[in-house]
């Protein structure tokens, strides 16, 4: 039996914020954006609302989306709240976790009435300069919905 919920079936507030319009942006934008890297290290990505829960996914299967959308959100706020404590700023941009196989690079999308998270698992063969300046694409154009 398959326990996943879709964004829609859930409770809390971003989720019945994200009308059909902002899934169909996202999901365009994640085509676009693994096409504009050729898919060169990119093993996935996913845009979810600030709470975890999915908006549109690419490369991933549904079970990775849905830890990738959970872990970008915990570590979302965690990043708020070090940019509050250090007094750094309002808010934070972006985070990149770096490890011995690949990155994790996490942008806020901060739509209004519907924030959301990019989220990209890239590889070590991953031009991270060249992604991080795409993702910055995405985050871009999702907001300009």
């Amino acid at each position: 039996m398959n326990s996943t919920k879709k964004v829609n079936d859930l409770p809390g507030n971003s989720p019945q914020l994200v009308t059909g319009e902002i899934r169909t942006k996202a999901k365009y934008m994640l085509k676009l954006f693994v096409h504009q890297l050729e898919g060169a290290g990119v093993n996935g990505a996913v845009i979810t609302t600030i709470d975890g829960f999915e908006v549109a996914a690419i490369a991933m299967s549904e079970e990775e989306g849905n830890k990738l959308s959970a872990m970008s959100s915990s570590i979302s706020a965690i990043g708020e709240m070090a940019v509050a404590e250090a007094n750094a700023g309002t808010h934070y941009q972006s985070i990149t976790i770096e490890s011995d196989s690949g990155y994790i690079f996490i942008v806020n999308i901060r739509y209004p009435g519907c924030p959301m998270l990019l989220s990209v698992v890239a590889s070590k063969e991953a031009m991270l300069g060249k992604l991080i300046y795409y993702a910055k694409h995405v985050v871009e154009k999702m907001c300009e919905i």
